[in-house]
């Protein structure tokens, strides 16, 4: 679990902490979505090369706020994908995906046959990775995750 610090109040430069956010510093937004239970989330980054972090705010469709990530370098040597997945109690699932710039689609399926198309962020010039996030409700299963290439052919992890 993350404190974090909300935008500046007033303007005054002060900032208020609350449980489960971010980070304390000024991430960049990349996205803000919805998961396929109704959660909302924002990921975010900061850093940069071996020293980049990659967070994922959850907000659960009870209000309940938490957060997770991973940093270090965008992608091991010599792999394609790099992954987190984390789960706050008994809420959401989520998955954060990083890929190479070679991947052009990763595709998620879940335990009920659900098959979702992950939007890819980001510009793996600046970040070294494109940055995908997966959040589902608890009661299901991540079963496949797949990376695509440009024509549509599955690309191994390894490069």
């Amino acid at each position: 679990m993350w404190i974090a610090a909300s935008p500046s109040v007033a303007g005054s430069g002060r900032h208020t902490l609350h449980h489960g956010g971010v980070n304390a510093r000024n991430p960049l937004v990349l996205a803000e979505g919805v998961g396929t239970g109704g959660e909302r989330w924002t990921l975010t980054t900061d850093g940069s090369g071996t020293r980049r972090r990659t967070i994922v705010q959850v907000v659960e469709t009870d209000g309940r706020r938490w957060g997770a990530g991973f940093g270090g370098p965008p992608l091991p040597p010599g792999h394609r994908l790099a992954t987190l997945v984390g789960r706050s109690g008994g809420g959401a699932h989520l998955v954060i995906v990083r890929v190479a710039a070679d991947v052009r689609a990763a595709v998620a399926t879940l335990s009920d046959g659900t098959r979702e198309d992950l939007r890819l962020h980001g510009d793996p010039t600046e970040f070294g990775a494109r940055v995908a996030v997966l959040v589902y409700p608890p009661e299901l299963d991540l079963h496949r995750l797949v990376l695509l290439d440009e024509s549509g052919r599955e690309l191994p992890d390894a490069m």
